[in-house]
């Protein structure tokens, strides 16, 4: 939904099987959560119209997206 009220994409790609990617072991309940947030944040802290980027490995999952310019001083170099 929040997606939609954002006007953001969210483009998938599967470099593997998705059960190829599973099972991850971790807390049923902390992982829904973080599984949740990453996305949501990723769409939250993006410009409108964005497009964001969720891609399944078989070792990782990573989400990209485009954000507005970060000061330095809120960066760890």
């Amino acid at each position: 939904m929040l997606a939609r009220e954002r006007q953001c994409r969210i483009l998938r790609q599967f470099n593997t099987d998705a059960a190829a990617v599973l099972p991850i072991c971790a807390d049923h309940t902390l992982l829904t959560i973080l599984i949740r947030n990453l996305p949501d944040n990723a769409i939250l802290y993006s410009p409108e119209y964005s497009i964001i980027n969720l891609t399944l490995d078989t070792n990782s999952i990573s989400i990209t997206n485009p954000c507005n310019d970060i000061a330095s001083e809120n960066l760890n170099v």
